[in-house]
């Protein structure tokens, strides 16, 4: 007869992989009727978990040392505490993500050691980050969302990059449900939300086919009238101070939808959201919209929401309200973006006209949200011919009896997809000049409307830290003895604007929310819009909607001051105080004479490259003025990669700006700075034909004439080195959530020589070992990767910065790869939490920037008129003041 010990050791030479659970209950099984508990078998067991443990095989480890935690009641915790991780790791690395919910319930439950699920939760932890440092968004999100329950919350608790749990699960999953829907994997895309949905708070999700309100009232679905037919409109005329670069924006269409007014019964709504359910249907006519694939929908995104939201292509998971607020009938005046003033005017304001409409009932209220400004308020009691009650909708789910809705006056999406540009809407005018009819008639009604005509008024924007226009002061000490008079709109009530613009002859502020009150100046009112450098900025959005009362607008560029993280449309820049007074005279002359002032781009003639300066471009300093041929510049169309043996077979950007030059065929022409030139060469030759289109050939006549003297190039090296520290690597470091370093570096003076980069040498070293991930070569970061933190507009600046960084030492040169090391390090962290390519993008539009700056550096001219400091260039439409 075998003794209990000599049994166990015959049992454990038995076990493998495939038959340790059945062995464990066997050997549990005899302790229970011997009451064996002695050390040998113990040190055996633990030598048996240790060498299965060692070959993957986890779950068995986790058997034998939970019955080891039966056998040795003295330090039972110790053997509990690795199970339980054994436990931990067999099912998250076999994909049990169920299973370990339930059993992460049952620690939680069972356990009344702090100690167990402090390890448990370190154990996720790692494994959540090693997904993620593999970029493996899904397993990443499971595990993080498994410690958040072990752990009871957030409380305690930070990811290994310093994030909370509940933000990473939150990240993660939106990112899974968006591929889900966009493969058609609805149900799982439902149940990923069942299982993390108690993170966010949120309530179930349910299906709904996507459609317009005229599609459901098809249908029969709801009660629909026509109030004005679909129209096609004209184009705008757009005007610059300056002649601008080809525009990056998309055209907005000119065939305007219908105005309807229609009523459903019986739906359910969310303010501060677009969203409106009825039945099995969203009815969304932006969701609804041809055009939807191209299209961000934002509901259910941002942080005022209330409900939760997700998009495909033709249906959409939305979160069933819970507890809703009954209202027995209303008329849809709230919706995203309700609380900002310029798209309150342009999305929301135009519905009271279908609300005025006599088809329309008396009584009905109107519904806003409750957190918008009194100013939105007002505009309804001037805009409203009928009286209505006005009811403010707290933030949460709405059932209405009877919802009465009227449509956006024009296709306007919040925000394209990544990849997509920007689409500039048209404003339709028969819409906003009815608009501004009523508001005026309401104001003389009022008796507030003035009897001046004369005013001149210079907007401030102080108060705001958006789009903020730096050197606000410096512009206003200039104009005033102009007699400018300086406002602030954030302290005036509507109507108080609305009689400052309507008694004004010429307004200069910036391109912003308050400027949308240029639509109730009067016809030949000049306005000069102030902006930053973004091409893609909605320059024909602000033109077809001011100048609906005969107001003319002039854009006038300033520089833009880059921010990463900053939306290319928000970001704060300046304007050259000179140019500000030099347009305004320009405005006054064309008041005068007739004379148009400044450039006008038409997007149906407009070529696509403009000769600047009649033709005439600038040489090194001293030498004869370069001319560029218009026959010649109407020839280059489009631009080839690579050089050529000769122009029959295409022009590279270089090679055209030697043809444009008239200088022998070439790659390297003489008339043009040769920073510049290693920036565009390699730039162009790694961009895809449209792109490399879209961004240089507009540049091309410009970069003729731009060789100058050594000084200069060591000037322009340097505004590269400068790029590529204080604006990519911040980029990407915002986008891995390294916040404060981002700003250590953004926030830096700004490097006017490569020998300055002496000075950054530790911090750059430190910066990069700060951003390295699990100590990943460059190689294993990915190609994804890669091919973002280190695409082509990052390879160009490199390329020129290279040969300077060398001359200059080895701690120099090391300074500029650990800057490049530290944002391929950053964007592996951000990879598989947040989209890469928007930052690329946004880099990109700031590279096509510093190459303009490169291009507006010039020497001296000896004749002085462009030393710093002094008059700035008379423009062709200027009559300067004495």
């Amino acid at each position: 007869m075998m003794r209990p010990t000599e049994t166990f050791i015959a049992l454990i030479r038995t076990v493998t992989a495939d038959n340790a659970s059945d062995i464990v209950e066997r050997m549990r099984a005899l302790a229970d009727r011997t009451g064996a508990e002695s050390a040998a078998m113990r040190r055996h067991l633990g030598a048996l978990a240790f060498r299965l443990e060692g070959n993957d095989h986890l779950g068995a480890a986790a058997d034998i040392y939970d019955l080891i935690g039966t056998l040795v009641p003295d330090n039972r915790e110790r053997w509990t505490r690795a199970a339980a991780i054994a436990r931990l790791r067999d099912l998250c690395g076999r994909g049990r993500f169920d299973e370990a919910s339930t059993y992460v319930a049952r620690l939680r439950t069972e356990s009344d050691a702090s100690a167990l699920i402090q390890n448990g939760v370190a154990i996720l932890l790692r494994l959540g980050w090693e997904h993620e440092c593999r970029n493996e968004p899904g397993p990443c999100l499971q595990c993080y969302r498994l410690a958040f329950e072990l752990n009871g919350g957030d409380a305690g608790v930070t990811t290994e990059d310093g994030d909370r749990l509940s933000s990473k699960v939150k990240n993660l999953r939106r990112l899974r449900l968006d591929a889900l829907l966009e493969a058609g994997r609805f149900d799982e895309a439902i149940a990923l939300h069942a299982q993390t949905r108690h993170v966010t708070g949120s309530g179930p999700l349910s299906a709904y086919d996507m459609v317009s309100v005229k599609a459901l009232a098809a249908a029969g679905g709801a009660r629909y009238t026509e109030i004005r037919p679909a129209r096609r409109i004209a184009a705008p005329e757009l005007r610059f101070w300056e002649p601008p670069p080809t525009l990056r924006s998309e055209s907005g269409g000119l065939d305007m939808p219908a105005q309807y007014l229609a009523f459903l019964d019986g739906c359910r709504a969310f303010p501060r959201s677009n969203v409106v359910v009825a039945g099995d249907k969203l009815v969304y006519d932006l969701a609804a919209h041809p055009r939807r694939r191209d299209v961000l929908l934002q509901d259910g995104l941002n942080p005022d929401q209330i409900m939760t939201a997700a998009f495909g292509a033709t249906r959409a998971l939305v979160e069933v309200p819970e507890d809703a607020h009954a209202v027995e009938a209303g008329l849809m005046m709230f919706g995203l973006q309700s609380r900002n003033y310029g798209h309150w005017f342009c999305e929301f304001v135009p519905r009271m006209l279908a609300y005025n409409d006599p088809r329309c009932p008396d009584g009905i209220p109107l519904c806003i949200d409750d957190h918008m400004p009194d100013s939105h308020e007002e505009i309804l009691r001037l805009l409203d011919t009928r009286e209505r009650p006005v009811m403010k909708l707290p933030p949460k789910p709405v059932e209405f009896g009877l919802l009465g809705m009227a449509p956006v006056p024009a296709f306007f999406p919040f925000d394209m997809k990544p990849g997509r540009p920007f689409y500039d809407t048209v404003w339709p005018a028969d819409i906003f000049a009815a608009v501004r009819e009523r508001i005026l008639e309401s104001a003389r009604e009022r008796g507030v409307l003035s009897e001046r005509t004369d005013r001149r008024l210079f907007i401030s924007r102080k108060a705001f830290t958006q789009r903020a226009l730096v050197n606000e002061e410096e512009i206003a000490e200039r104009l005033r003895p102009l007699g400018f008079e300086v406002i602030y709109p954030e302290t005036m009530s509507f109507l108080e604007q609305v009689d400052a613009f309507h008694s004004a002859a010429l307004v200069v502020g910036s391109s912003s929310s308050a400027l949308s009150n240029a639509l109730f100046c009067r016809p030949g009112c000049r306005i000069l819009g102030l902006i930053h450098e973004e091409l893609a900025f909605n320059f024909r959005g602000y033109t077809s909607y001011i100048e609906v009362g005969g107001a003319r607008i002039l854009f006038l560029r300033g520089r833009t001051l880059h921010h990463p993280g900053v939306h290319a449309f928000h970001v704060s820049y300046t304007v050259d105080p000179r140019k500000v007074v030099a347009a305004v005279a320009a405005l006054e002359n064309e008041v005068a004479s007739g004379k148009p002032a400044g450039f006008t781009l038409s997007d149906a003639d407009s070529p696509p490259i403009r000769v600047p300066d009649d033709n005439v471009l600038r040489s090194p300093a001293g030498a004869e003025p370069v001319r560029v041929g218009s026959k010649r510049l109407a020839r280059v169309t489009t631009l080839a990669a690579g050089p050529h043996a000769s122009p029959n077979q295409g022009l590279s950007a270089l090679e055209a700006i030697a043809y444009l030059a008239g200088e022998p065929h070439s790659d390297q022409p003489a008339c043009a700075s040769p920073s510049i030139a290693a920036f565009i060469r390699t730039w162009g030759d790694s961009l895809p034909q449209a792109e490399r289109d879209g961004l240089l050939l507009p540049l091309v006549p410009r970069l003729v004439g731009t060789n100058g003297s050594e000084a200069m190039e060591h000037r322009r090296i340097a505004m590269v080195a400068d790029w590529l520290v204080r604006t990519h690597v911040p980029a990407w470091f915002r986008l891995a959530k390294l916040n404060v370093e981002a700003d250590e570096l953004a926030d830096r003076a700004e490097l006017t020589d490569v020998a300055d980069l002496a000075s950054l040498c530790d911090h750059l070293k430190r910066v990069r070992k700060r951003a390295a991930v699990a100590n990943l070569t460059l190689r294993q970061t990915g190609s994804a990767v890669r091919a973002a933190a280190w695409d082509a507009t990052q390879q160009a600046a490199w390329v020129t910065v290279r040969d300077a960084l060398e001359e200059a030492g080895p701690p120099i040169l090391a300074a500029g790869w650990d800057a490049a090391y530290a944002a391929a390090y950053a964007a592996t962290r951000a990879y598989g939490k947040v989209p890469l390519e928007p930052t690329r993008r946004a880099l990109q539009h700031a590279a096509l920037a510093l190459v303009e700056r490169m291009i507006e550096a010039r020497d001296p001219d000896p004749a002085g008129s462009d030393a710093p400091g002094g008059p700035i260039p008379a423009h062709p439409s200027a009559e300067l003041r004495p």
